[in-house]
């Protein structure tokens, strides 16, 4: 929210000059309102131009949101996603080298449950890709693919994945 001088915005903390006049930095802090007002100086408030930095840089001069590059965020996602999956399969880990070791078969429950994840995890990653048909294919249509990958993400599905077999309501 900056002071404005015609079409100049002066900046706190730093001199300026108008008229031939040198203010110094500490002008605007040490004025008045009176002061301001007899220069022509104006307070004015930035138009609420808040964004989601996950997905967009800011906003261009024109008051256009300018979206991330999709493939680096789609990868970003695709990895997040494999790693989601990874985390929630480490604690069984456990069972499948017992198994091994002892030459018996895991638990059937839990057997299912990480190939169910597993799915999950494809299923995931297949939606993902997908958002990349989205729009047309020209340099600048991110926009389109970025929205659209940002739904799915921020969506009732993503982030859900089947509970463990402890962890399983009945």
């Amino acid at each position: 929210m900056p002071y404005q001088l015609g079409d100049r915005t002066l900046k706190l903390n730093a001199p300026w000059e108008h008229n031939g006049i040198q203010y110094p930095a500490n002008w605007l802090q040490l004025s008045t309102a009176q002061d301001r007002a007899e220069l022509g100086i104006t307070w004015v408030n930035n138009p609420d131009r808040t964004w989601n930095q996950k997905w967009y840089w800011g906003y261009d001069s024109d008051g256009n949101l300018i979206p991330k590059t999709y493939t680096d965020l789609k990868a970003n996602w695709i990895a997040t996603t494999k790693e989601t999956a990874n985390k929630l399969l480490q604690p069984s880990d456990w069972r499948v080298i017992k198994a091994k070791e002892r030459g018996t078969t895991m638990n059937a429950d839990w057997k299912t449950w990480r190939q169910t994840i597993r799915t999950e995890c494809g299923t995931k990653i297949t939606a993902i890709e997908a958002t990349a048909d989205v729009g047309d294919m020209s340099p600048h249509a991110d926009f389109g693919r970025v929205q659209a990958l940002q739904e799915y993400i921020q969506g009732s599905s993503y982030n859900v994945w089947t509970a463990d077999p402890d962890n399983a309501e009945t």
